[in-house]
């Protein structure tokens, strides 16, 4: 077994082994509300989560922005094609007899601790080669010893040239002089159909912001790609909300469905959109929605009625 070559076969740009983390400090900060509640299914000690573990696979998947008039964040396309190819990794890495299961674990502070990447104003991580633009999928393993060879850890760097171009263009103001603040950026209130009115207000696309990453000098050797046309035909604000969401589904992992999420989000960037002509729809989701869906199609509608 080659994992080096299992590794890239199925699409991934790099993968890193590395020993089972520890990142106490990491839990401790969480502990104090450092963290968006997001954050809660990471498991606080990997050692004792997978105690049959001997490795922690990171496997990066990089992607190319989608064009500034897109609809969708190119971030969640490329994470269910990662997704996809992480199974099919485990599928092959099990016939040799490998055992792994996702890891549950933080992924960003395990780059940065390891020297393979450094933390952004914007806390994004930079990869080289990859900028901002690659999803993480992360495997516990349990390795034959031949297989042992760990990524070598990396000296710490920066790549942040301090530009402040992140923190003027972020709509929340997330980013400012005293770091990140996860309560003012508007891609902490995106889980479900509920939103704070101030990031309906601003919200520009669906399943995402990307402002901070759209701005940033490290990212601008990456050219946008242009929608496919299964993701302009799936995304169709008027197709997902007459309910039509398998197509999008398909793309993006059945997830997003949850709760109403993703109908949320179409009706909240039609309000923006001032697409008055979907206000029929958005009535008849309504009719049918109940709780925080409900709640937020009757934004959509007040925002429209006012255009109207």
């Amino acid at each position: 077994m080659n994992l080096h070559e299992l590794v890239k076969t199925a699409g991934f740009r790099e993968g890193f082994l590395l020993p089972v983390p520890q990142y106490e400090a990491w839990t401790r900060r969480r502990e104090s509300g450092a963290f968006a509640p997001q954050t809660g299914w990471i498991e606080a000690d990997a050692a004792s989560a997978y105690p049959w573990a001997n490795a922690l696979l990171l496997l990066i998947w990089a992607y190319a922005p989608l064009a500034p008039e897109a609809v969708l964040s190119g971030y969640y396309p490329a994470s269910h094609q990662s997704y996809l190819a992480m199974q099919a990794l485990r599928g092959q890495l099990a016939e040799e007899g490998v055992r792994t299961e996702r890891a549950a674990v933080p992924v960003k502070t395990i780059l940065v601790d390891w020297g393979l990447g450094t933390r952004l104003d914007s806390d994004l991580i930079y990869l080289p080669g990859c900028g901002t633009r690659f999803v993480v999928q992360a495997l516990m393993a349990a390795l034959p010893a031949e297989q042992l060879t760990f990524t070598p850890k990396g000296a710490p760097f920066t790549a942040c040239v301090h530009c402040n171009r992140c923190r003027r263009a972020c709509p929340g103001g997330a980013i400012g002089p005293n770091g990140y603040d996860w309560r003012k950026c508007l891609r902490a209130y995106e889980e479900g159909p509920a939103m704070p009115e101030w990031v309906m207000e601003k919200l520009i696309c669906l399943l995402g912001c990307e402002v901070c990453q759209n701005v940033c000098p490290l990212n601008h050797f990456m050219a946008p790609r242009p929608m496919t046309a299964a993701e302009e035909a799936a995304f169709d604000l008027e197709k997902l909300l007459s309910g039509d969401l398998k197509p999008a589904l398909e793309l993006i992992g059945k997830n997003m469905r949850k709760g109403g999420k993703l109908t949320a989000q179409a009706a909240v960037l039609a309000a923006n959109q001032n697409r008055t002509d979907l206000l029929p729809l958005l009535k008849a989701q309504t009719a049918q929605s109940e709780g925080d869906l409900k709640e937020t199609l009757l934004w959509a509608i007040s925002h429209l009625q006012k255009e109207a």
